[in-house]
């Protein structure tokens, strides 16, 4: 990889003729143009951008878990606060940049919530969140109907880095983790591009190593163990499993990893991160890029399409990337934008706050029946230490109503509720209460629950219009409540998938709210996105289904039916973040001693005197055994679940 000092990048605008890709492929082509023109001058968070609030009390009764908060970002942390302002200071600036690269595809600008993230000082307290956690992972998105939350850990201190070591500073892991992580589910929450897969995980890798200082960014820069893997297959072909179209596709099925399924997903991530490279490159590559995403989007295979985008065979595209790899993977230094400082607030939080902390974030990131029958049980032991605490009060409601009795939770929402009549999060889960409760009830009741979960869920969505979890739990209880749903639970479901476009619940239900309002062409481009998302199988398969059922004319009872159906509990997608450095090494070492292997059994056999000949085929065996116990223990995780 070379580095480039500061540059100018061709301010070209790409053609196409999917209007979704022309767009967003536009923003690509113009990106690094508006970085470049806008005047430098971003400025570093100093005293007056951060403001400290303390808890009354003792020392010892303070959590070591807190809060900061930012504009776009609310961050739980139990590391350092100066490296939670880093973090926080970086993840502003990345969030800028790309909004620009996709500015053209998003909708007008809606106030979104703030993305909640959890910022931990050991790898291992995720298995809080989720006892299934992949062997090596350092992060995890979670995304349901109940919330869309982040998870990441502080590896190492986050350096400020002046202009000059943009280009040639070690990659820092813990932001390069948080950036491949934030980079993807900005993707899958801001835009509609589902597929291809290669080009998702290509756009997490290539901003995954973007760095900023003062006034410049570099964008290009090759993630460490990225080039290690490309490096591994230059220097050793037999180290390679996956053909480019086979990357194009995510053929990964049948392929065969010196470092299993953990060896293939990384050299799935290599490809689709030079891959990706290739396509930024240049003014007539991007142009070729938005053609290639527009075909994809109109129904043509991944590989179809970059044939006939790049004016490449399939035979061809290896070589290809082959010599491109060799001479072509420069990184770019350029200007930023004037961005507003960082504002930074803290928050301390009592000791029982922060023994809820997880617990809660677990309940959020929709849990399975025996995960979440657990947390009940041990959230109410917690409970019983802290009985008059808020927080405590709240998660333990949360619990009882998805995984017990909801009746259980309404004592203390009401108590919550009298001491503070405007508490968004109590007044939300009563409105779930009684939603749950409608729904276990008929005749009278029935009703009596399903008018007091409206009641609430109306005066939760007045003290915070914002929140898709809110608005969602609004149009169930309408649609469940009335044979003629209002335009304001419609509007409302509609608005909530727009700012949280990655949960496959609000978009199924943001196209149904659509198609009831007689909105067709809306109806069908949010099903397109949803049958287009490889992630969730069912849901795709279920957008399919409504897609011929709209065009073949259904009824706004058939809609309806559909509305307050509950096919099945709402299933979470969680993509793990994984540390690369232990499955690189496993390959790296499997890989050495094979080739080191073959090289002494060839030179056995030119030997003649047969003691020194068995000793070496004896050490060629050894080898060979120590490979194969080496790829027995190599990491077999992926990162999504």
């Amino acid at each position: 990889m070379t580095s480039g000092s500061t540059a100018e990048q061709p301010s070209t605008y790409l053609e196409g003729n999917s209007m979704r890709n022309r767009s967003w492929a536009n923003a690509i082509a113009a990106a690094l143009c508006l970085l470049s023109a806008f005047p430098a001058g971003a400025q570093q968070p100093d005293a007056k951008n951060l403001e400290r609030v303390t808890v009354a009390g003792k020392k010892a009764a303070v959590s070591q878990w807190f809060r900061a908060e930012s504009q776009r970002f609310v961050v739980y942390s139990d590391a350092g606060e100066d490296d939670v302002v880093q973090l926080l200071e970086n993840l502003e600036k990345l969030d800028h940049v790309l909004r620009l690269y996709t500015l053209p595809l998003r909708k007008a600008e809606q106030q979104e919530p703030k993305l909640t993230l959890y910022f931990h000082s050991r790898a291992s307290d995720l298995g809080e969140v989720d006892a299934s956690m992949p062997l090596d992972a350092v992060g995890l998105y979670s995304s349901c109907a109940s919330g869309v939350q982040g998870f990441g850990v502080h590896l190492e201190r986050i350096p400020s880095l002046a202009d000059e070591q943009l280009d040639s500073s070690p990659l820092n892991d813990t932001l390069s983790y948080v950036f491949e992580a934030y980079a993807r589910h900005f993707l899958y929450r801001h835009t509609d591009i589902r597929i291809p897969t290669s080009f998702i995980d290509g756009f997490a890798q290539y901003f995954s190593a973007v760095r900023f200082s003062e006034k410049q960014m570099v964008v290009g820069r090759i993630p460490e163990e990225i080039g290690g893997y490309l490096r591994l297959i230059k220097d050793r072909q037999q180290a390679s499993s996956l053909e480019y179209g086979d990357v194009l596709q995510e053929n990964l099925a049948n392929a065969h990893n010196y470092a299993g399924p953990g060896g293939v997903r990384l050299e799935f991530e290599a490809k689709s991160w030079l891959l990706t490279h290739y396509m930024l490159s240049s003014q007539d590559r991007r142009q070729r890029l938005n053609r290639y995403l527009g075909l994809v989007d109109r129904g043509a295979s991944p590989t179809t399409a970059f044939e006939r985008a790049y004016g490449l065979k399939t035979s061809e595209i290896n070589q290809v990337m082959w010599r491109y790899a060799l001479q072509g993977t420069d990184a770019v230094r350029v200007a930023l934008p004037s961005l507003p400082a960082s504002r930074v607030r803290f928050n301390a939080l009592p000791r029982a706050a922060g023994e809820f902390v997880l617990a809660d974030a677990a309940l959020k990131a929709c849990p399975n029946r025996p995960a979440g029958e657990a947390l009940l049980k041990k959230v109410a032991r917690l409970a019983t230490q802290f009985p008059n605490d808020d927080l405590a009060r709240l998660t333990l409601s949360r619990a009882q109503i998805d995984w017990g009795n909801p009746q259980d939770a309404l004592p203390a929402l009401n108590a919550v509720l009298r001491e503070e009549d405007a508490n968004f999060e109590a007044r939300y889960l009563l409105g779930m209460a009684n939603l749950r409760l409608g729904e276990r009830t008929a005749g009278d009741a029935r009703r009596a629950y399903l008018q007091a979960a409206q009641g609430h869920l109306r005066s939760a969505r007045g003290l915070n219009p914002q929140s898709p979890e809110a608005a969602f739990a609004a149009f169930k209880a309408e649609v469940a409540a009335t044979d003629a749903p209002d335009s304001a639970a419609l509007e409302g479901v509609i608005s909530a998938w727009q700012t949280a476009r990655e949960v496959d619940t609000l978009a199924r239900s943001a196209a149904l709210a659509y198609a009831y309002a007689g909105n067709a062409d809306e109806a069908h481009q949010t099903l397109v996105s949803l049958a287009q998302n490889v992630r969730d199988e069912p849901a795709a398969q279920w957008a399919k289904q409504w897609q011929g059922r709209l065009e073949a004319g259904v009824t706004r009872g058939d809609i309806l039916a559909e509305m307050r159906r509950n096919p099945a509990p709402d299933a979470p997608f969680k993509e793990w973040t994984i540390d690369k450095k232990d499955v690189l090494q496993s390959v790296e070492f499997i890989s050495g001693a094979e080739a080191s292997a073959v090289s002494i059994e060839t030179m056995a056999q030119s030997i003649s005197d047969p003691e020194r000949r068995r000793e070496l085929l004896t050490a060629a065996q050894g080898l060979r055994m120590a490979a194969l116990m080496r790829r027995k223990l190599a990491p077999d995780s992926t990162n999504k679940k």
